[in-house]
């Protein structure tokens, strides 16, 4: 029999599809804040279609009957379709006159992917009411579904759920590929949501793992959208060998668009009740946070312990040629032991230094002397330090020697310089500094520098030369006497240099890859006087470490008190690999060497002058020539015994997403020799094609089969990873910093299980044991401790399990289509 199609040009929006978002809303999803880091149980957002109810239905049945003007009845695959939203049942009923529809029979909605079954449906039109009987649901978004025993339409913006069930579970996440209990469920007595003011409800919502209630809220709010609310986030826990159990519960509170915060009552079962707090803000031109942590009655130390650590950026432009910027970076931790008591979580990437500053500086772009463009600084500030000492036992030497850097109170300077890359390059600097120092047996005082430098490129052919002229100059008034018995001092050094480069290419096939690989040597030529500066105080001075960058530079010291004199040339020659398509590199090497045509008579590294005409060679290497490896290396050889004085050598091999595994090597002659090993690797189960994956996700050819046939991107069939860093010192023969776990995706849910420990002295250190279950589809909702920030700084190459910027395949729906 034919099938009858018709088109109803009506008003009508059928709020069926409304019941399919709130349920597909049943899920707490933290929501990000200022776009990043931590925010409160919310929603996912809700897509309303906005003009749906003014577009055409169109019905297909295989029979319609009734009466004109009064009820119209189609039987056999009805179909309505309005828009992107397709409605199918084995009956449907209009009745014109109270312009209401049932639908009964395998009723199912689908829109964006989307898709709501149940066995029936009633709806009042115009005012929008009705019934969904035990729906079931499907969401493309989270890759998720669930069922209720009903849903209310309660006009066009409201509507109640009763009893329902969500989870990311399917039988493809089970051993046997069975249905059954899933793993996880979050489920709730009753849901109320209001649309118009975008806040839901939820009664007695449980989320269930494993058959145990493991999260439970009597009665809780959360936004419709992605707009951020104020409310509990999971708690985490772990264990510290130093404080113990800990716990905390954090509420994020959403003052306002621009600002939030996060309040985290802490409990430690050695050291008590603290609290920990971060506040954020984000205006036009200003952003910045603040983060306190405060513990008024440690019960392990005896006295209170805290850390504050505040960050502010902010600028102002006036004009197109000029910008105001200043900052404010405030860190200070309570005693000297706060790091190794609370080594997880410190505010500087130095645990024993404590940087805090301000600073404001105004750019003016302008034209200036006849010189063409330019670019003018001004520039104040200050910056103070607190050093953590520690009165360590001469059998532990590593915890002393902590040299307290110098305090700027201020810092005031300008810097022009050229607005161009060609032609005449110039800059200028005026810098004045009141050096103060906690260590009062160092000398303090005021210094004003002023350096400036004019060079200019000529292009050859292919050969580049640089000369460039550039002098420093320097007055100090200090509070103490010299050596030679006065407070104030000053030199002026020139310094001339000439730099000159060539290119050269050539065409190379290697490991079937077409590659260009390149020439370039390097000469540089560098002479500055010298001028006795041994009785001038190091402010803030130090010598330059070797490497392929420092080994070129004029000075071989940082900073303004010390100028090495230099009578030298600098000979290095570089060869790289580049690919032929892309233009990245597969591979460098190069050597690097310096001459000295007369003694240096200021050493950086002592107080005798070096003789010796060859500096040590500087070898550097790296390489992604051969598929999944790579290799990076420096190496400094000694000039006359070629003995290796220092290198870092590293291999990484990463067939694959979730599989890499590297080792470093670092070496400093008479200091330290340390093997650092770190990988991500799965050990059992099954892991995902990812390459085959994202090839489906971006084929705009896409369909049902290939969705099948493709990896579920929320499944990887039980798979284990072994996960870890270890840092071993093979001069005191022993592991110094230790990182281990597991991680066990089960498609539907993650657990993490991860051992830290960072040593803090030659016999201490601190333990530090990590839990983590993350339920997939719950919007990331992870309880337990956080390790993946851990894992992300300390093991190269180491991959989300679930990474949100990777393209996403749906996996199969588990209502499949009856026709």
């Amino acid at each position: 029999m034919a099938r009858t199609l018709f088109c109803l040009n009506a008003r009508w929006t059928p709020v069926a599809l409304a019941a399919g978002f709130l349920v597909s809303q049943l899920a707490w999803t933290p929501t990000p804040a200022h776009a990043q880091g931590t925010a409160p149980f919310a929603l996912p957002g809700v897509v309303t279609g906005g003009k749906a109810g003014e577009q055409p239905i169109y019905f297909e049945a295989d029979h319609l009957e009734g009466e004109a003007g009064e009820r119209t009845r189609a039987t056999g695959k009805v179909k309505l379709q309005q828009g992107d939203l397709t409605l199918k049942a084995d009956e449907l009923t209009h009745t014109q006159g109270d312009n209401t529809a049932r639908a009964l029979g395998h009723v199912r909605i689908t829109r964006q992917g989307n898709i709501f079954v149940g066995p029936e449906l009633f709806m009042q039109l115009d005012r929008l009411e009705g019934q969904f009987i035990r729906p079931q649901f499907w969401f493309a978004r989270t890759q998720a579904g669930g069922r209720a025993d009903l849903v209310e339409f309660l006009g066009e913006n409201r509507l109640r759920a009763t009893n329902t069930s969500y989870s990311s579970c399917t039988p493809e996440n089970t051993a046997d590929g069975q249905p059954g209990e899933p793993d996880w469920s979050l489920r709730t007595t009753e849901v109320d949501m209001d649309f118009a003011a975008n806040e839901g409800r939820a009664k007695n919502a449980v989320v269930w793992f494993k058959g145990v209630p493991i999260l439970a809220a009597p009665s809780l709010t959360f936004p419709l959208s992605d707009a951020r609310k104020s409310g509990l986030l999971p708690p985490s826990f772990y264990f510290d060998s130093k404080s113990g159990f800990e716990f905390a519960q954090p509420y994020y509170w959403n003052i306002s668009p621009d600002q939030d915060a996060t309040i985290a009552p802490t409990l430690s079962s050695r050291r008590g009740v603290g609290l920990d707090l971060e506040y954020r803000y984000l205006a036009e031109h200003d952003a910045g946070t603040i983060n306190l942590f405060g513990l008024p009655d440690d019960r392990v130390a005896g006295r209170s312990r805290g850390m504050v650590d505040i960050s502010h950026k902010g600028s102002l432009r006036q004009g197109t040629l000029s910008e105001t910027s200043y900052s404010l970076h405030i860190s200070r931790v309570s005693d000297d032991d706060y790091w190794k008591d609370f080594s997880h979580d410190l505010p500087s990437k130095t645990p024993r230094l404590y940087d805090s500053n301000a600073r404001i500086e105004r750019v003016l772009n302008e034209r200036n002397w006849g010189l063409g463009d330019s670019q003018t600084t001004l520039y104040g500030a200050v910056q103070t330090w607190q050093t953590l000492k520690d009165l360590a036992p001469p059998s532990d030497p590593t915890l002393s020697s902590i040299d307290t850097p110098y305090r700027r109170t201020p810092q005031l300077g300008v810097m022009s310089r050229s607005g161009n890359d060609r032609g005449l390059i110039w800059q200028l600097q005026g810098e004045f500094n009141r050096f103060t120092n906690a260590d009062q047996d160092k000398v303090s005082g005021n210094r004003v520098h002023a350096s400036g430098r004019i060079s200019r490129m000529f292009e050859l052919g292919g050969l580049t030369l640089t000369p460039a002229l550039s002098a420093q100059s320097v007055h100090y008034d200090l509070d103490q006497s010299l050596s030679n018995g006065s407070k104030s001092a000053s030199r002026t050094i020139p310094t001339f240099s000439l730099d000159a480069s060539m290119a050269f290419e050539r065409n190379v096939n290697l490991f079937d890859r077409d590659l260009i690989q390149t020439l370039e040597p390097r000469i540089q030529y560098v002479r500055t006087p010298y001028k006795n500066q041994s009785i001038l105080p190091l402010f803030d001075s130090a010598p330059r470490d070797f490497n392929q960058y420092a080994i070129y530079s004029e000075n071989a010291f940082t900073g303004v008190d010390r100028v090495s004199d230099a009578n030298q040339v600098t000979l290095g020659a570089t060869t790289r690999m580049l690919d032929a398509r892309t233009g990245a590199e597969a591979l460098r090497l190069g050597v690097i060497q310096k001459l000295l045509l007369s003694d240096q008579r200021i050493n950086p590294n002592g107080t005798e002058p070096i003789t010796q005409r060859l500096s040590d060679m500087l070898l550097l290497g790296s390489t992604s020539v051969v598929p999944n490896w790579y290799m990076d290396g420096t190496t400094q050889l000694g000039a006359q015994n070629h003995h290796m004085q220092q290198a870092t050598i590293g291999v990484r091999y990463s067939p694959g997403a979730w599989r890499t595994i590297g080792a470093t090597y670092r070496y400093t002659r008479d200091s330290s020799e340390q093997i650092e090993l770190g990988w991500q690797w799965p050990f059992a189960g099954r892991a995902p094609d990812v390459q085959q994956m994202m090839n489906l996700a971006s084929s705009p050819d896409l369909n049902a089969s290939a969705q099948k046939a493709a990896p579920a991107a929320n499944s990887c069939g039980g798979a284990w990873y072994s996960v870890g860093r270890l840092t071993y010192s093979l001069r005191d023969e022993r592991l110094i910093n230790t990182l281990a776990g597991v991680e066990y995706d089960a498609g539907c849910w993650i657990g993490r299980f991860v051992l830290e420990r960072v040593a803090v002295g030659q016999t201490k250190a601190t333990s530090r044991l990590m839990f983590q279950l993350e339920l997939i589809g719950l919007s990331r909702l992870a309880l337990g401790s956080n390790p993946l920030r851990t894992l992300k700084d300390n093991i190269p190459g180491y991959k989300l399990l679930r990474d949100s910027s990777m393209p996403v395949v749906n996996r199969t729906s588990p209502f499949p289509e009856d026709d």
